[in-house]
Protein backbone atom coordinates (compact mmCIF):
# COMPACT_ATOMS: atom_id res chain seq x y z
CA UNK A 1 0.00 0.00 0.00
CA UNK A 2 2.86 2.53 0.84
CA UNK A 3 4.50 1.63 -2.33
CA UNK A 4 1.20 2.57 -4.60
CA UNK A 5 1.13 5.57 -2.53
CA UNK A 6 4.06 6.62 -3.41
CA UNK A 7 4.30 5.88 -6.93
CA UNK A 8 0.91 8.72 -6.52
CA UNK A 9 2.09 11.05 -4.84
CA UNK A 10 5.69 11.28 -7.16
CA UNK A 11 2.89 11.61 -10.24
CA UNK A 12 0.98 13.82 -8.38
CA UNK A 13 3.54 15.83 -6.94
CA UNK A 14 5.15 16.66 -10.32
CA UNK A 15 2.04 17.98 -11.46
CA UNK A 16 3.11 21.20 -9.48
CA UNK A 17 5.97 21.81 -11.65
CA UNK A 18 4.68 20.43 -14.86
CA UNK A 19 0.87 20.72 -15.02
CA UNK A 20 -1.65 19.53 -17.61
CA UNK A 21 -2.64 21.79 -20.74
CA UNK A 22 -6.37 21.59 -19.46
CA UNK A 23 -8.03 20.97 -15.90
CA UNK A 24 -9.73 17.75 -15.28
CA UNK A 25 -12.19 19.40 -12.98
CA UNK A 26 -14.63 21.95 -12.56
CA UNK A 27 -13.92 25.36 -12.04
CA UNK A 28 -16.77 28.46 -12.23
CA UNK A 29 -18.38 30.90 -9.70
CA UNK A 30 -14.69 31.52 -7.93
CA UNK A 31 -14.46 27.84 -7.42
CA UNK A 32 -12.67 24.68 -8.22
CA UNK A 33 -14.37 21.11 -7.78
CA UNK A 34 -12.59 18.16 -7.69
CA UNK A 35 -13.17 15.48 -10.49
CA UNK A 36 -13.72 13.16 -8.14
CA UNK A 37 -16.44 15.01 -6.85
CA UNK A 38 -14.93 14.82 -3.05
CA UNK A 39 -14.21 18.61 -2.56
CA UNK A 40 -14.72 22.22 -3.46
CA UNK A 41 -12.11 24.73 -2.92
CA UNK A 42 -12.60 28.40 -3.14
CA UNK A 43 -10.11 29.83 -5.85
CA UNK A 44 -7.06 32.23 -4.77
CA UNK A 45 -7.96 35.99 -5.63
CA UNK A 46 -4.29 35.96 -7.73
CA UNK A 47 -3.56 37.69 -10.75
CA UNK A 48 -3.07 35.56 -13.77
CA UNK A 49 -4.13 32.63 -11.75
CA UNK A 50 -3.33 29.18 -13.56
CA UNK A 51 -5.02 25.64 -12.06
CA UNK A 52 -3.01 22.45 -13.20
CA UNK A 53 -4.49 19.22 -11.91
CA UNK A 54 -4.36 15.44 -12.36
CA UNK A 55 -6.18 12.33 -11.05
CA UNK A 56 -7.16 8.73 -11.41
CA UNK A 57 -9.96 6.53 -10.05
CA UNK A 58 -8.49 7.06 -6.56
CA UNK A 59 -6.54 10.41 -6.02
CA UNK A 60 -5.63 13.07 -7.15
CA UNK A 61 -3.61 17.17 -7.02
CA UNK A 62 -4.93 20.21 -8.23
CA UNK A 63 -2.26 23.52 -7.89
CA UNK A 64 -2.67 27.04 -8.18
CA UNK A 65 -0.01 29.84 -9.02
CA UNK A 66 0.58 32.66 -10.76
CA UNK A 67 3.49 34.87 -12.52
CA UNK A 68 4.93 35.89 -8.86
CA UNK A 69 5.83 32.38 -7.79
CA UNK A 70 2.73 31.90 -5.52
CA UNK A 71 1.54 28.43 -4.85
CA UNK A 72 -0.56 26.54 -3.20
CA UNK A 73 -1.64 22.83 -3.87
CA UNK A 74 -3.90 19.80 -2.55
CA UNK A 75 -2.98 16.13 -2.90
CA UNK A 76 -6.01 13.86 -2.23
CA UNK A 77 -5.57 10.10 -2.12
CA UNK A 78 -9.05 7.87 -1.40
CA UNK A 79 -8.65 5.88 1.89
CA UNK A 80 -8.92 1.68 2.17
CA UNK A 81 -11.74 0.57 3.46
CA UNK A 82 -9.97 -0.79 6.45
CA UNK A 83 -8.82 2.47 7.28
CA UNK A 84 -11.97 3.87 8.92
CA UNK A 85 -11.75 1.05 12.01
CA UNK A 86 -8.23 3.02 12.43
CA UNK A 87 -9.08 6.53 12.03
CA UNK A 88 -11.76 5.87 14.45
CA UNK A 89 -9.11 6.18 17.34
CA UNK A 90 -7.16 9.64 18.13
CA UNK A 91 -4.05 8.52 18.28
CA UNK A 92 -3.70 5.90 15.44
CA UNK A 93 -5.16 8.65 13.27
CA UNK A 94 -2.55 11.02 14.14
CA UNK A 95 -0.12 8.30 13.58
CA UNK A 96 -1.40 8.00 10.19
CA UNK A 97 -0.58 11.11 9.67
CA UNK A 98 2.79 10.87 10.94
CA UNK A 99 3.27 8.00 8.59
CA UNK A 100 1.71 9.50 5.65
CA UNK A 101 4.42 12.24 5.62
CA UNK A 102 7.22 10.28 6.38
CA UNK A 103 6.96 7.25 4.17
CA UNK A 104 4.77 8.80 1.34
CA UNK A 105 5.05 12.67 1.13
CA UNK A 106 8.59 13.81 2.26
CA UNK A 107 10.12 10.65 -0.46
CA UNK A 108 8.22 11.96 -3.00
CA UNK A 109 9.13 15.25 -2.42
CA UNK A 110 12.45 14.39 -1.87
CA UNK A 111 12.81 12.54 -5.17
CA UNK A 112 11.77 15.78 -7.07
CA UNK A 113 14.02 18.28 -5.70
CA UNK A 114 17.60 18.07 -6.50
CA UNK A 115 19.13 18.32 -3.45
CA UNK A 116 16.84 16.26 -1.44
CA UNK A 117 14.38 17.85 1.15
CA UNK A 118 15.16 18.76 4.88
CA UNK A 119 12.40 18.57 7.77
CA UNK A 120 12.58 21.78 9.12
CA UNK A 121 9.40 21.11 11.21
CA UNK A 122 6.64 18.63 12.57
CA UNK A 123 3.83 19.06 14.97
CA UNK A 124 0.30 18.66 15.45
CA UNK A 125 -2.07 22.03 15.39
CA UNK A 126 -5.45 22.18 16.97
CA UNK A 127 -8.15 22.35 14.68
CA UNK A 128 -11.26 22.36 16.54
CA UNK A 129 -12.40 19.37 17.56
CA UNK A 130 -9.75 17.73 15.77
CA UNK A 131 -5.76 17.92 15.41
CA UNK A 132 -4.28 18.26 11.94
CA UNK A 133 -0.55 17.23 11.12
CA UNK A 134 1.38 20.33 9.90
CA UNK A 135 5.14 20.13 8.67
CA UNK A 136 7.81 22.45 7.12
CA UNK A 137 10.04 21.55 4.44
CA UNK A 138 13.16 23.44 2.59
CA UNK A 139 13.42 22.10 -1.03
CA UNK A 140 16.59 23.26 -2.06
CA UNK A 141 16.15 24.04 -6.12
CA UNK A 142 12.66 22.86 -5.05
CA UNK A 143 11.04 26.56 -6.37
CA UNK A 144 8.59 26.76 -9.19
CA UNK A 145 10.28 29.92 -9.81
CA UNK A 146 13.81 29.74 -11.98
CA UNK A 147 17.07 31.70 -11.32
CA UNK A 148 18.21 32.89 -14.66
CA UNK A 149 21.72 34.13 -13.55
CA UNK A 150 22.14 30.76 -12.35
CA UNK A 151 20.36 29.04 -14.57
CA UNK A 152 18.59 26.71 -11.32
CA UNK A 153 15.45 26.80 -9.64
CA UNK A 154 15.23 28.76 -6.41
CA UNK A 155 15.17 27.17 -2.90
CA UNK A 156 11.42 26.81 -1.11
CA UNK A 157 9.77 26.68 1.34
CA UNK A 158 6.65 25.02 1.78
CA UNK A 159 4.15 24.21 4.91
CA UNK A 160 1.64 20.92 4.52
CA UNK A 161 -1.21 20.36 6.50
CA UNK A 162 -2.52 16.81 6.58
CA UNK A 163 -6.07 15.40 7.30
CA UNK A 164 -8.40 13.29 6.79
CA UNK A 165 -12.29 13.83 5.47
CA UNK A 166 -15.10 11.61 4.14
CA UNK A 167 -12.82 8.48 3.21
CA UNK A 168 -9.78 11.22 2.07
CA UNK A 169 -6.55 12.00 3.06
CA UNK A 170 -5.57 15.26 2.23
CA UNK A 171 -2.43 17.11 2.01
CA UNK A 172 -2.41 21.04 1.81
CA UNK A 173 0.03 22.65 0.97
CA UNK A 174 1.46 26.44 0.60
CA UNK A 175 5.14 28.06 -1.02
CA UNK A 176 6.27 30.54 1.39
CA UNK A 177 9.00 31.79 -1.50
CA UNK A 178 7.97 34.06 -3.91
CA UNK A 179 9.67 36.61 -6.41
CA UNK A 180 9.81 39.15 -3.34
CA UNK A 181 12.26 36.96 -1.73
CA UNK A 182 13.21 33.66 -0.04
CA UNK A 183 12.51 32.76 3.44
CA UNK A 184 15.55 31.38 5.09
CA UNK A 185 15.14 28.20 7.60
CA UNK A 186 17.59 29.25 9.79
CA UNK A 187 16.10 32.92 10.31
CA UNK A 188 12.47 31.73 10.42
CA UNK A 189 10.35 33.92 12.96
CA UNK A 190 7.26 32.64 14.99
CA UNK A 191 5.40 35.15 13.46
CA UNK A 192 6.57 33.85 10.00
CA UNK A 193 5.53 30.59 11.37
CA UNK A 194 2.34 31.59 12.43
CA UNK A 195 1.44 33.30 9.17
CA UNK A 196 2.12 30.38 7.37
CA UNK A 197 0.15 27.85 9.41
CA UNK A 198 -2.94 30.31 9.45
CA UNK A 199 -2.32 30.83 5.42
CA UNK A 200 -2.97 26.90 5.66
CA UNK A 201 -5.92 26.40 7.94
CA UNK A 202 -7.81 29.20 5.77
CA UNK A 203 -6.96 27.26 2.26
CA UNK A 204 -7.96 24.11 4.24
CA UNK A 205 -11.35 26.30 5.78
CA UNK A 206 -11.78 26.97 2.45
CA UNK A 207 -12.95 23.42 1.24
CA UNK A 208 -15.97 21.74 1.00
CA UNK A 209 -16.48 18.17 1.44
CA UNK A 210 -18.81 15.64 -0.01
Amino acid sequence: MKQSYRLCMLLLLSLVITGCATTKGTVGSGKYQSPLNNFTVALPNWTNLKIRDQNDDNSGSVSFHDDLGSLSAITYSRLPADAATTFKDDEKRYAAYRDYFNNVAAPAFSSRAAKGMRTVREELLDDGKNKVYFALIDLPEGSVLADPKKNRRFDAMKGLLIFDRNGFIYMVEHEMSSVFGRVDPSTLTAQQLGALQETLKRLKDSMTFK
